[in-house]
């Protein structure tokens, strides 16, 4: 068993104590009242020791019964120890603080009625604090009794097999003033329960005689959490000559000042006088309130030093003690008291943390150049190396919560980023972009291993750039590139605010740990060097930015020709094969050689209907193509106009309804119309909206807007089966106090495919197998340039689709 077990064994013994003698207490109050308001019992000892029952225990056929009672007066009390000594018959255990040994082998009659009860063969088991002030008394007592040591010990008690006596005050070789005697054998049972528990936890007396005899002292290691122990393990420092090392926060430095600053101006003074050897100090100094303190310190003589992001935990070590405190202390906090502390004489403690210290100490900058930089107001320029992993993974993840405007990060090897996804690195950074608003751009390696993890990146940075857009903010909060492995740099680099980097080596990139793979990191807040880092990650990031367009600007060319190219052969075709038909009939060798001849007018009408169909689909080709080269080049322009929606709506869908219809019928706006060509109605009732009372006049370019409605009523007919209906809905909405419309169209077709779905706005994707699948990116650009959005969902009924849109309205 280590001395760590035991010491935890003896707070156990020490909590199950106080909790069974709390019991005690309380029980013994409750019978007291009870004896005082019944005025039944009335109890007193003779000299010789027999109780003078009340009537009430006369009629109980004269037994005593089980009582429990307090006897005053050392006389009586020498009396009742001896009496109960004597009915033990087999046991008797013992527990006492350090002058418990005194009293026991220093009063007459005590030690008289121990040596009888030996010689009887009553086996006795004491406990008690051994020092070199009682020794000679526990050596005297070791003749007749197992005797065990403990720390702290309070109080005394015994007990054997039928009886229990307890006493709070015991003084060197003398008799005790009081007394509580009882024989209630639930308290007698409890009380046996409590010191087997300090007996297991104790060490065996002859193991502390020889301490305290060679001057070897105890190897004791605890963790304190009672305050007035840490209080005076604080205090007790000024009492010892030896050099004092302390690293800490600036928290800790906050809780000394307000707490002990009375402690280290007494240590101080005896440094002066030579009693001491002095305090030296190593903390982080970056604001002025910090500095202020540390001042007051520096004042009285004690040595301070300045380390940017120190590794935990806050430790003081002498030549004699080591105590350390984990908790990360809020220099905001209001706090005068230190909630726990470990602490220990083990030498190996003491003589790691004290090298521990000197390395620090050597990197270290006096506080006086800082504090002197800190009061004119100047930005302290330093580069630190740190040089253990520990603690630059640490500084990592500190400076990335520090961030207030933006991060840039470069990772150099496909392993680095996985390493980093495992440590929580980008999960930390989503936490950041979401409730900091701060930026973030990475520049990434990619291949197999890291896609589904970028792809995951990639839809967090989706879904922000949504809630974003809610907010009125259009910019992207996570940004992605690629890039290929650095080989030549291999580091990881990271920059905050443009005014801070930390540059960490890659050491080992085969490791799966993050700070097994690393190895030398540099901090900076040199401007200087701070805005070449900026500079590389720029270059950087505009080289990929140029590489993905000019690539995305090749798959585009690519796609467009081959589509295009497809899409004009289709309506140039049947145009060619009705010319050449046409002119085959003209020239026929059955008319002759007449110039003039005749013809069949309906089926010369269907040919020039079927040329002008396949031209019309040139047109509209042609005029998707110009859309598309003004929206890639940023010159699509707006005439736009106030108008009335609903009624702009509706002429709209009546002008849609006349091009493909040779009657409508047409009442009012609840009228459904039929649509004879696709046999498919168009239910526009809804477009008079009983919620929506006032007129909406809306700024837009009409005949763009006509385009919209115009694309997704096509795309709606083509999907919705021969009888079915076609909504149209109109609602409002408010976004920041912004009123916009929304326009919406559902269908009852097959719905959206959902692999299409997340791309269905961009080039080229279509839903059906004609088309060449621009009408909904030209739409979503259209409707964007109006400062409204654009979006798709499948219906809830598993029936169709909605395509909805909004516009800006005027309030």
């Amino acid at each position: 068993m280590t001395i760590k077990d035991n010491t935890e064994k003896e707070k156990t013994g020490k909590r199950l104590e106080d909790k069974e003698n709390k019991k005690l207490s309380i029980r013994l109050i409750k019978e007291n009242k009870n004896y005082n308001s019944n005025n039944q019992y009335s109890y007193c000892y003779d000299k010789n020791l027999k109780t003078i029952n009340s009537d009430k225990n006369k009629n109980n056929n004269n037994s005593i019964g089980e009582k429990t009672v307090v006897v005053y007066g050392e006389d009586k009390t020498t009396e009742l120890i001896v009496q109960t000594l004597n009915n033990a018959k087999d046991r008797w255990d013992n527990y006492a603080n350090s002058q418990g040994p005194t009293v026991a082998m220093g009063v007459e009659q005590l030690r008289k009625g121990m040596r009888h009860a030996y010689e009887r063969g009553v086996k006795i088991k004491y406990i008690s604090e051994i020092t070199k002030h009682n020794i000679n008394y526990c050596k005297e007592l070791m003749k007749i009794a197992e005797v065990r040591h403990v720390d702290n010990a309070k109080g005394g008690m015994a007990v054997s097999e039928s009886e229990y006596i307890a006493t709070a005050k015991l003084q060197e070789a003398k008799p005790v003033s009081h007394l509580i005697h009882s024989n209630v054998m639930e308290i007698v049972e409890q009380q046996q329960y409590v010191f087997k528990s300090l007996w297991a936890n104790a060490i065996p007396a002859t193991q502390r005689i020889r301490e305290i005899e060679e001057g070897h002292e105890r190897i004791e290691t605890r963790v304190l959490d009672d305050q007035d122990e840490i209080n005076d393990k604080i205090r007790s420092l000024s009492k010892d000559g030896e050099e004092i090392l302390i690293c800490s926060d600036t928290g800790l430095l906050k809780i000394v000042h307000d707490g002990f600053f009375s402690v280290y101006q007494e240590i101080m003074e005896n440094y002066d006088k030579g009693y001491h050897k002095g305090v030296r100090w190593i903390t982080d100094l970056s604001r002025k309130e910090d500095a202020n303190v540390a001042k007051l310190f520096m004042d009285m003589g004690i040595k301070i030093r300045s380390i940017r992001n120190l590794p935990p935990p806050n430790f003081l070590v002498t030549d004699r003690v080591f105590f350390s405190n984990s908790e990360k202390i809020d220099h905001n906090q209001d706090r005068k008291t230190i909630k726990q502390m470990f602490t220990t004489n083990d030498v190996l403690y003491i003589n790691q943390y004290k090298l521990t210290f000197e390395e620090l100490w050597k990197n270290g900058i006096d506080a006086v150049d800082i504090i002197e930089d800190i009061e004119r107001g100047l930005d302290t320029e330093r580069v630190d190396i740190i040089s253990r992993s520990n603690n630059a993974e640490t500084a990592y993840l500190d400076l990335l919560r520090s961030s207030n405007k933006e991060i840039m990060l470069i990772l150099p090897t496909v392993n680095a980023f996985l390493r980093q996804w495992k440590l929580g690195v980008f999960e930390l950074i989503t936490r950041t972009a979401v409730n900091r608003n701060v930026k973030i751009r990475m520049l990434i390696p990619s291949n197999e291993k890291t896609e589904k993890f970028i792809e995951r990146l990639e839809k967090q940075s989706l879904s922000i750039y949504h809630t974003s857009n809610n907010d009125g903010n259009s910019s992207k909060k996570i940004q992605i590139r690629s890039i290929q492995t650095l080989t030549e740099t291999g580091s990881t680099i990271l920059i905050i605010d443009k005014k801070v980097s930390l540059v960490m080596e890659l050491k080992d990139d085969s490791k799966e740990k993050f700070h097994e793979a690393i190895g030398i990191s540099t901090y900076s807040n040199s401007k200087a060097g701070v805005l070449s880092y900026v500079s590389i990650f720029e270059n950087l990031w505009n080289q990929t930015e140029i590489y993905q367009q000019l690539k995305k600007s090749e798959e585009l060319q690519q796609d467009f020709i081959r589509i295009a190219a497809h899409e004009l052969r289709s309506p140039i075709q049947p145009i060619l094969a009705i010319s050449e038909m046409l002119k085959s009939n003209v020239n026929s060798k059955e008319l002759g050689n007449s110039q003039q001849i005749q013809v069949n007018r309906q089926e010369i009408n269907d040919y020039i209907d079927a040329i002008i169909r396949n031209a019309k689909k040139m047109v509209s080709l042609t005029d998707d193509i110009l859309d598309i080269t003004r929206i890639e080049t940023n010159s699509l322009t707006l005439r736009k106009e106030t108008v009335d929606l609903r009624l702009f709506l509706l002429e709209q869908v009546m002008e849609y309804e006349n091009q493909y219809t040779s009657k409508i019928e047409t009442m009012d706006l609840h009228t459904v119309t039929n649509c004879n060509r696709y046999k498919t109605r168009i239910n526009y009732s809804q477009l008079n909206n009983s919620r929506i009372h006032e007129s909406l006049l809306v700024e837009l370019d009409k005949s763009r807007i006509t385009q919209v409605v115009y694309n997704l009523l096509d795309n709606a007919f083509k999907f919705t089966n021969d009888g079915d209906a076609i909504y149209i809905i109109l609602d409002i909405e408010f976004i920041n106090d912004q009123k916009y419309v929304v326009i919406s169209i559902r269908d009852s077709g097959k719905g959206i495919d959902k692999e299409i779905l997340p791309k269905l706005f961009t080039k080229f994707t279509t839903m059906s197998e004609k088309g060449i699948g621009l009408g909904l990116y030209i739409a979503k650009s259209i409707i964007e340039a109006h400062s409204g959005r654009i979006w798709a969902r499948n219906n809830v009924n598993g029936t169709g689709a909605t395509f909805s849109f909004t516009l800006p309205c005027d309030a």
